[in-house]
This record gives structure tokens, sequence and C-alpha cells, in this order.
């Protein structure tokens, strides 16, 4: 009779040769929980390089205790971004997930999975559904302030186990009967600390950091439009709109200066309504999107204060932890 032991991610892992970083606790047969079957090898490389790409984050944001019991990478979709930016609206709603014991982080990322300047957390006593839907295969998140948000892109393994891991973890809280406080269900954190920085906030308590108000950056995209994707830092979408923008300004300017030229009166007026549509069609919605993608969540504007103390400890985190 056979006496052989089933494999483990952790013997798995050391069979791919695919460290880990040993400061980071992780729940390895939570993370990898397919181990055995076809082309299962590369699956655990894929998912081993998504972790690689935000070790350096989580060494920083959990807290001692804390276990990393999933990773996962989709992309948030909105119609209304998918209707205005099409294919560039993937590129800005990359989504890593990090379902821990304590919370859900949520990190903005580049398409490879690199985190990039937005992070936030929602305490699982926040989330009302966490399910993947029969119709279209989205994870839909719903939480508690009435907030809806839609993440496709997951692998049949991450729609099948995220529900179950977060099942798990939510029955922690309601036997412990952990319920913390917070501002908003999803909170948004600091990108230079990683503490909590309550809704409606734009400097950082803990480090003195500076985000933009969603108003100023799209009050920038009114004046000009691309200037508030510059603000946040979608410089190849901020880029292309600028083509776009001189290209019209360009035809506008032309007919402007020919109507001037040979005292035109129609030429003056159509050059008029041009601009007119020019404003109300491209400056308008250009401000209105680059508002509701502001509101999402802290845009660096100033680095953290040198002078002030080191950020205060999350108490409701470790609370959950003991």
């Amino acid at each position: 009779m056979s006496t052989e032991q089933p494999i483990t991610a952790a013997d798995k892992l050391r069979e791919l040769k695919l460290p880990v970083s040993s400061k980071i606790n992780y729940k390895l047969d939570s993370v990898y929980p397919v181990l055995k079957g076809w082309f299962v090898n590369g699956g655990i490389k894929k998912k081993h390089k998504l972790i690689k790409q935000s070790e350096a984050t989580l060494e920083e944001i959990l807290r001692p205790g804390e276990e990393v019991l999933y990773v996962a990478k989709g992309v948030q979709y909105s119609f209304w971004e998918q209707y205005f930016l099409g294919v560039w609206a993937n590129m800005i709603n990359q989504t890593v997930f990090v379902l821990t014991n304590a919370r859900l982080l949520l990190f903005h990322t580049n398409t490879s999975g690199k985190p990039k300047d937005m992070y936030w957390m929602i305490y699982y006593s926040e989330i009302v559904q966490f399910k993947t839907s029969w119709f279209n295969g989205a994870l839909v998140v719903k939480l508690k302030d009435g907030k809806t948000f839609k993440f496709a892109g997951f692998t049949g393994t991450d729609k099948k186990q995220m529900p179950l891991v977060f099942k798990a973890a939510a029955a922690s809280y309601q036997e412990r009967g952990f319920n913390p406080k917070v501002t908003q269900s999803r909170e948004n954190l600091c990108s230079h600390c990683y503490t909590v920085v309550p809704k409606g906030e734009t400097i950082c308590e803990s480090c003195g950091a500076e985000f933009w108000k969603p108003k100023d950056v799209a009050l920038r995209s009114l004046m000009f439009p691309s200037w508030g994707d510059f603000v946040m830092g979608h410089y190849i979408i901020g880029f292309m709109e600028l083509i776009g923008y001189i290209v019209w300004w360009v035809i506008v300017g032309t007919v402007l200066v020919a109507g001037i030229a040979k005292g035109d009166p129609e030429g003056l007026v159509a050059a008029l309504l041009a601009l007119g549509a020019l404003f109300a069609f491209a400056h308008i919605p250009d401000a209105i999107l680059t508002y509701y993608i502001a509101s999402k969540g802290l845009n660096r504007r100033r680095p953290p204060d040198p002078s002030r103390i080191a950020a205060d400890e999350p108490a409701e985190v470790d609370a959950q932890l003991q």
C-alpha cells in the first residue's frame, strides 16, 4: 500500500524553485489551492509572478500576525468608463486583491500587476455580498454603504476560490463580533504610510502627505483636457487625448485665421461654433469623467512631512489579529 504523502503548496513552490518572502505570513495552501492537473505549473508560476510584484508593498502594509490568504488580479468594470474610454479603461482599473485574515486589501496596479498609487482596505464586516455573477462571470462586491463594485478578468480558479476565502474570513468576524468603525466601507489608504485617510480628507494625519481634491483635478481637465489625466499619472491616456485635442485646435484655428484674413463672417461663425462644440463635447465631458475617476481614491500631490511622527498603529486590524 502506498504511503505517499499529499503534496503541499510549499513543496510545489520548492519543486518549481519559486521562493516567497520570509517577511510575509502566507497561508500557502490557501493562496495556491490547485496543485495538480494539466498546465497547473503555468498557473502557479503566473500567480507567483503576480505575488512577487506586490511583496515589497505587502511587507510594509501587513500587520504582525496578519496572514495572506489569497492573491488575484482583476479589472474593475464601469459602464461609463468603458463607454468613454474604451480599452483604455482597462489600463486604469487594474486591481490586485489581497485577502487576509483581517481585511481585504486592494491595490491599483499597472497591467503586469505592479502596485501604483491608489490603495484601499475593506473590513469583511463591511461586505454584504462577495460572489461571482452567473450572468457574465464578473466578481460582484456589494458594501454596507450602498456601493457596488464589479471586477472581471479573474481566472476560473480565482472566481471559485475567492468567495470561499471571503466566506470563511467573514465567519470569523461574526464569531468574534468584530465590527470596527469606518468612515466609508472601502477606506482609502495613504500611498506612503498605508494608514487610513478618512472619507473627504486629502491630508494623511499620520505622515502629512497631501492628495489632490477630485474637484481640483476635474477643474484642470475643464480648463485643458488631458491635464487631469497627467495629474493622476495616466500618462498614455493623457498623451493620446492631448494629440486629439491639438489636432482639433489646428483645424479650428485654421478656419478661424482664414475667416479673419478673408473677412468672411460665415467662416468666423463656423469657427466660433466649432469652439463651442469643442468646449461642450471635449472640456465638459472630460472634466466630469476626470472627477469620477479621481474620486475613486487618493492621487498624490505632496510627499510626507519629514517632521511628522511615525504612522499610528491601525488598532482595529490589530484587534482582529489578537
